[in-house]
């Protein structure tokens, strides 16, 4: 059982460092453009997308372990908020960035 719950407590830090890493790399694009080009693409402010993720990234340090359990929904909104943004917002805000177009 000891082998189990070891196993378990693995697969746990992975998968909170791996919606770490994701939720920096959302952070850090959004950071990336211009206000102007969210706005064109009618996807909210970019203040709004920095504080949702700028928080979203705080609870994410914090749930890294030890702390963790204690979190764990809290992490799990912030990782969906990360996932919006690179999913649903960040391909149509590239679209728009002129730095972007000749690609």
């Amino acid at each position: 059982m000891e082998y189990i719950a070891g196993f378990q407590r693995l697969v746990f830090v992975g998968l909170t460092v791996a919606a770490f890493v994701v939720q920096i790399w959302a952070f850090i694009d959004c950071l990336r453009y211009k206000d102007e080009n969210y706005r064109a693409v009618d996807k909210q402010s970019k203040k709004f997308w920095t504080i949702i993720l700028g928080v979203g990234l705080a609870i994410a340090l914090i749930a890294l372990p030890p702390l963790g359990m204690q979190i764990i929904i809290l992490n799990l909104a912030a990782l969906v908020a990360a996932i919006v943004y690179l999913t649903d917002v960040r391909p149509k805000i590239k679209a728009v960035d002129r730095r972007h177009r000749n690609y």
